[in-house]
């Protein structure tokens, strides 16, 4: 209160000031100007309010919840499926994850690969593995093809033996493309051919002790191999092989023609090689082998395939030798001549003493013939007559063709063969008149 009295007094006083310098001198009253006349706003019209529902305020958008910081499981397994048949020692099995991994491992060696982006086949396993019948595996049945698999997430497990074709091949299928072929553990020749257009994949191996196995990938119980036999012809050409002169692939360009994979053994040496089309990519040092293992797969394999197209080179061929006149001689690997005159009428013969492979080395070493097999290339509208020549050497088949022949003696000894074979050219007999086939015994070319 009395810091406010401080602060009127002063106020006071000037106040009274200002009023006594305002007054006239001499006592005189001083005029007033007149009023002036009040400011006033002027009037405008404001609305009535009116009744009605206020308007909407949008609220904020509501805050993000925050993600739990949970890890999802990739390396969880979703699918595994385990395959054998004891019989053959082939014990294999994949594991699936959720990232779509899949790890197939073979039991038996110890070999394991990894494959990533399988989604697609990750749905397949899982929508397939559910439908699969799976049987109670008969007692005792080593050669019975057993099957278990396990789907966590679904909850879905089952064991037993498979019988059903298709699965049966899809699963040995995937395991052979991601693991190799399976051979039993003392295996010392194998071949195994995937599945083509005319049969399903199959596989023959010949163990140290002279057993023969030969199963089909669509068996559900494979055939027992004959008893034991160490005199097989197999082993004393298996003997007469250089492992070290072998290439890895031998392969050619043939419409349906499956991939093959062959195994040799020599005591502590092995090697393993890809085939695909042998009739027109082996070579005669391999050949012989080859053919023993095809003879016994045709016989395995002859309920269960379709008939191939004629190859354009027989597979046991080791000569094609074809005139411009039309003629043909044509040496086979077992020392059988097949002739063909003019005419078309076939003559069989042997090649005697002088071994197809003494004749054989003796056309490669002429120079008259290159890789490629540009015979079977030709421009079949060519007109002119040709001379063909081919020849299954040590490294595959070797060609060549002319319209006029080099001079050269290799001709001369191929057209004295066959005409030893078929003799002097006769007029070609009716349809209904049945050729004579002499069976000669011929020799031609010196051992060299």
């Amino acid at each position: 209160m009395n810091k406010l009295r401080f602060l009127l007094l002063p106020l006071a006083l000037l106040l009274a000031a200002c009023a006594g310098s305002n007054r006239p001198s001499g006592g005189q009253s001083a005029a007033l100007p007149a009023p002036r006349p009040m400011v006033t706003l002027q009037p405008t019209f404001t609305p009535q309010p009116t009744a009605g529902p206020l308007p909407s305020i949008t609220p904020p958008p509501p805050r993000p919840t925050a993600v739990p910081n949970t890890a999802i499981p990739f390396g969880d397994t979703a699918v595994e499926l385990r395959y054998q048949i004891p019989a053959l020692s082939l014990n294999r099995r994949l594991q699936g994850s959720i990232a779509s991994e899949i790890v197939a491992v073979d039991e038996t060696t110890g070999v394991s690969r990894q494959r990533s982006n399988q989604a697609g086949i990750m749905l397949e396993l899982n929508s397939a593995l559910p439908l699969m019948a799976l049987d109670p595996l008969p007692e005792g049945c080593d050669a019975c093809v057993y099957v278990e698999y396990d789907l966590p997430a679904q909850g879905l497990s089952d064991a037993g033996w498979l019988q059903d074709p298709v699965l049966l091949a899809s699963i040995e299928n995937y395991l052979t493309a991601a693991l190799g072929p399976h051979f039993p553990p003392d295996t010392v020749i194998g071949l195994r051919r995937s599945a083509s257009p005319y049969a399903p994949a199959h596989t023959i191996a010949l163990t140290a002790d002279g057993r023969v196995w030969t199963w089909l990938a669509t068996e559900p119980q494979i055939s027992l191999p004959a008893e034991a036999n160490p005199d097989r012809p197999e082993f004393s050409l298996l003997a007469d092989l250089s492992l070290a002169d072998l290439s890895d692939q031998y392969t050619a360009e043939c419409l349906g023609s499956p991939l093959e994979t062959l195994t040799i053994r020599q005591g502590e040496s092995s090697w393993q090689g890809q085939i695909v089309c042998p009739e027109l990519a082996l070579p005669n040092t391999l050949l012989p082998l080859y053919l023993r293992l095809d003879a016994q797969l045709a016989e395995k394999t002859a309920v269960a395939s379709l008939p191939r197209p004629a190859p354009l080179f027989p597979l046991n061929a080791l000569v094609d030798y074809r005139r411009a006149d039309g003629a043909r001689l044509t040496l086979l690997a077992d020392s059988t001549l097949i002739g063909v005159d003019a005419g078309g009428s076939v003559f069989t013969g042997t090649l005697t003493t002088t071994l197809p492979l003494s004749l054989t080395t003796s056309l490669v070493r002429s120079n008259l013939l290159q890789p490629g097999l540009r015979t079977f290339d030709a421009d079949p509208s060519a007109t002119s007559p040709r001379t063909v020549l081919v020849v299954r050497g040590p490294s595959g088949l070797l060609d060549g063709q002319w319209i006029t022949l080099p001079d050269n003696e290799i001709f001369a000894g191929l057209d004295a063969l066959l005409a030893e074979l078929i003799g002097p050219e006769t007029a070609v007999p009716p349809a209904d008149e049945e050729t004579a086939v002499p069976t000669p015994t011929i020799e031609i070319f010196p051992t060299p």
